[in-house]
C-alpha cells in the first residue's frame, strides 16, 4: 500500500494524479455524449427551423438557407456545452447521461412525429392543454416512461448503452437528414427581396396629412366598455365621429387588410395567390394609389405585407414604403423566436405554451440589411417617444398603420408599452393601444399638423362579442367638444370611398361615404367568415405556419366563406354568425379554392 504523507494528507503527485484521472474519465464521457448532445440540438436548433421554414415557405420572408449557417453554429456550439456539463456526472452514474440526453432527444423525434396531433397553428394565441387533458396526460406519460425506462437500462447496462446509443443516434440523424435534403427549397436570388420600411413612420407633411389607423380585432363592444371604464380615454377621441354600426367585411385579418387596401372582394375561385394579386393589381386598386400620388401624397403603409398582400411585391407601385432589402439578420430576438417556433413542435404538451410564438411576430421581427423592419407596432409608443415627430414639406403624407389592438398573443400593457405576456391581458393591452393612438395625437398636435389632419380609425375586423368593427373619422380642420356617435349603417365598403371624397375626387365607382348614410337609412349589408364544413372538398393550405408539417396533420382548415347579410346592427349580425358557428348555418356559402386558416 502507498504510504501517505505526513499528517495524513494526500501528496501533491496524488493530487495531480486524481486530477488527471478526473479529466482522462471526463474526457472519454464527453466523447460518448456527443452523438445524443448532438441528436438533441441538430432536431432542436436545426431540422426543426429549417423544416419549418422550408415547409411553409410560400408564408415566410426568409429562406431556410438564409438561417442555415446562424444554426448550424448555435447547433455546434449546444452540442459541445450540453456534452460537456453532463460529461461532469460521475462515472458510477455513467448511464444516467446517455439516458437523458438520448431519450429527450427519441422524443422530440416521437413527439413531432406522432403525437401532435391536437394542436393548431402558431396564431400567437396559447394553447390550452386543459381543452385535451387526457391527451396532455397521455403525452406526459410517454415522455416519463421513455426517459426512466431508457435512464434504467443506461445505468444498468453502460456499456451496450453506448453502442445503442450510436446506433439510434445515427438513425433519427439520417432521418432528418435525408428529409431535409429531399424537401429543401432553395433560396430564389432571381427576384428581389421586397419589404415594408418603417424608415418614415413618424415623419408628416407640413401640407395635407391622412392617416388611417387599424386595429386588430377593435369593435365597437369593447371601444366602450374601455370608454366607461376609464372615461380619461374620451379626449383622446373627442374631435371624432364615432359609427357604432360599422359592418366588416370579413371576419379575419387575412383577407380583410387586402380588402381594405384594394377595395376588391376576395376571389375564392381562383388560388389565393392569384386571388391576392388580382386584388391589388386591379383598376380599382390602381386608379385610388394614383389619385393620392397625383395628390401629391407619398403612401406609406405600415403593416404585415404578408396579411395584406401575401408579400410587398404586390404593392409595388401603391405603396411608396416598398424596398428592396438584402440579406436576412439573424439578430438575437429572431434567433430566441425561431428557436421557440422549433421547440413548440418538439415540446410536451403541458409545456408547449412556455414556447408559444405568433407567426406574425416572426416575420415581422425579421430584420434585413439595408432596411428598418417595420415590428407589429408593439413598441410603437416606445419609438414614438425615442423618436419623435418630423416633418416634410416635400410631400404630403398618406399613413396606414395597422396595429395588433386586441389581438393575441398580449404584449402590450395597460399604459401602451411592450412588455411580458404575463404582465397584460386582452383588455388592458386595449387600453395600451388607446392609450398609444391618444399619445399619437398629441404628438400630432404638437407638430401643428393635428387639426388639419383626416383621421380615420377602424378595425379589420371584429371578435366573437361583436362581429363588426369600430369606424371613427375626424375630417380636417373639424373640431368638438366631445365625441358624437351615430348608428347610421355603415361598412368597411365605405372607407376608401370616403377618402377620394376627401380628396375632392368622384367616389362613384367605388361605391358609398360613411356620410351618405343616416340612422334612419335601411342598408342590407354583407360580410363572410371562414368555416369549414364536411359536405365540401378539403383544399390546399397557404397560410400561417404549421408547427410541424404544411400538410396540418390530420387538422381540418377551412374550405368555406360563410356569406351573410343583413339589415340591422350589431346584434342582429352578431345573432347570424353565432348561428353560423353553431350550426353551420349562412345565407349563402362559398367554396374556398385553398385556404390561408
Amino acid at each position: 500500500m502507498r504510504p501517505y504523507a505526513a499528517g495524513g494528507h494526500m501528496s501533491m503527485a496524488d493530487t495531480t494524479t486524481t486530477k488527471d484521472s478526473f479529466w482522462k474519465g471526463w474526457l472519454r464521457r464527453f466523447l460518448v455524449l456527443l452523438a445524443p448532445a448532438f441528436l438533441m440540438c441538430f432536431t432542436a436548433i436545426f431540422f426543426g427551423p429549417l423544416d419549418i421554414v422550408n415547409s411553409n415557405q410560400m408564408y415566410l420572408t426568409f429562406s431556410a438557407g438564409s438561417i442555415a449557417p446562424a444554426f448550424g453554429l448555435a447547433t455546434v456550439g449546444a452540442t459541445v456545452v450540453i456534452a460537456a456539463v453532463f460529461a461532469l456526472i460521475p462515472g458510477r452514474v455513467r448511464g444516467l447521461a446517455i439516458g437523458i440526453l438520448l431519450g429527450v432527444a427519441v422524443m422530440f423525434y416521437v413527439q413531432a412525429a406522432f403525437m401532435n396531433g391536437v394542436i393548431g397553428t402558431l396564431d400567437g394565441n396559447t394553447f390550452d392543454w386543459h381543452d385535451f387533458p387526457q391527451e396532455a396526460y397521455k403525452n406526459i406519460v410517454i415522455w416519463a416512461g421513455v426517459l426512466i425506462v431508457l435512464i434504467v437500462l443506461a445505468v444498468l447496462f453502460p456499456e451496450k448503452a453506448k453502442t445503442v446509443c450510436l446506433i439510434v443516434c445515427a438513425a433519427l440523424f439520417l432521418a432528418q437528414a435525408v428529409a431535409l435534403v429531399t424537401t429543401w427549397v432553395p433560396e430564389d436570388k432571381s427576384t428581389p427581396n421586397y419589404q415594408l420600411s418603417g424608415d418614415d413612420q413618424f415623419e408628416f407633411s407640413t401640407g395635407e396629412n391622412i392617416i388611417f389607423i387599424t386595429l386588430d380585432q377593435f369593435n365597437p363592444l369593447i371601444f366602450e366598455e374601455q370608454l366607461e371604464a376609464d372615461p380619461s380615454l374620451r379626449e383622446y377621441f373627442k374631435d371624432f365621429l364615432y359609427f357604432d354600426n360599422m359592418s366588416s367585411c370579413y371576419s379575419f385579418t387575412f383577407p380583410s387588410l387586402m380588402y381594405l387596401g384594394t377595395h376588391q372582394y376576395f376571389d375564392t375561385t381562383v388560388p389565393t395567390r392569384e386571388a391576392v394579386y388580382n386584388a391589388w393589381h386591379s383598376d380599382q386598386a390602381q386608379e385610388f394609389y394614383d389619385i393620392l400620388h397625383e395628390h401629391g401624397y407619398e403612401v406609406n403603409l405600415f403593416m404585415e405585407s404578408n396579411y395584406a398582400a401575401l408579400g410587398a411585391e404586390n404593392m409595388i407601385g401603391k405603396a411608396d414604403n416598398v424596398v428592396e432589402a438584402g440579406d436576412l439578420v439573424v439578430t438575437p430576438l429572431f434567433f430566441e423566436f425561431v428557436l421557440d417556433m422549433s421547440l413548440y413542435r418538439y415540446m410536451p404538451i403541458l409545456l408547449k405554451n412556455d414556447f408559444c410564438v405568433s407567426t406574425g411576430g416572426i416575420v415581422d421581427i425579421s430584420t434585413y440589411e439595408g432596411v428598418k423592419k417595420l415590428r407589429i407596432n408593439y413598441d410603437f409608443l416606445s419609438s414614438l417617444e425615442a423618436d419623435g415627430l418630423t416633418l416634410t414639406d416635400e410631400h404630403n403624407v398618406f399613413n396606414w398603420y395597422h396595429m395588433a389592438g386586441a389581438h393575441f398573443p398580449y404584449v402590450v400593457d395597460y399604459d401602451g408599452y411592450l412588455c411580458d405576456e404575463d404582465e397584460t391581458d386582452r383588455n388592458e393591452q386595449l387600453h395600451g393601444y388607446l392609450v398609444m393612438v391618444g399619445t399619437f395625437f398629441e404628438y400630432l398636435k404638437d407638430i401643428g399638423v393635428y387639426d388639419d389632419a383626416t383621421i380615420i380609425i377602424s378595425a379589420d375586423h371584429g371578435y366573437f362579442e361583436c362581429f363588426q368593427a369600430v369606424g371613427m373619422v375626424k375630417l380636417s380642420g373639424e373640431t368638438r367638444t366631445a365625441m358624437e356617435t351615430t348608428s347610421a349603417p355603415v361598412s368597411q365598403e365605405d372607407i376608401m370611398p370616403t377618402i377620394l371624397d376627401v380628396l375632392g375626387e368622384d367616389y362613384s365607382d367605388y361605391g358609398t361615404t360613411v356620410f351618405d348614410w343616416s340612422e334612419s337609412d335601411h342598408r342590407i349589408r354583407c360580410t363572410r367568415v371562414w368555416g369549414y364544413m364536411t359536405q365540401y372538398p378539403d383544399v390546399d393550405w397557404i397560410g400561417n405556419l404549421d408547427q410541424w408539417d404544411a400538410e396540418a396533420n390530420g387538422f381540418e382548415r377551412y374550405n368555406v366563406f360563410g356569406v351573410f347579410y343583413y339589415d340591422g346592427d350589431r346584434d342582429t349580425i352578431l345573432n347570424k354568425e353565432r348561428y353560423w358557428y353553431n350550426y353551420g348555418y349562412a345565407d349563402r356559402i362559398e367554396p374556398l379554392y385553398d385556404s390561408f386558416y
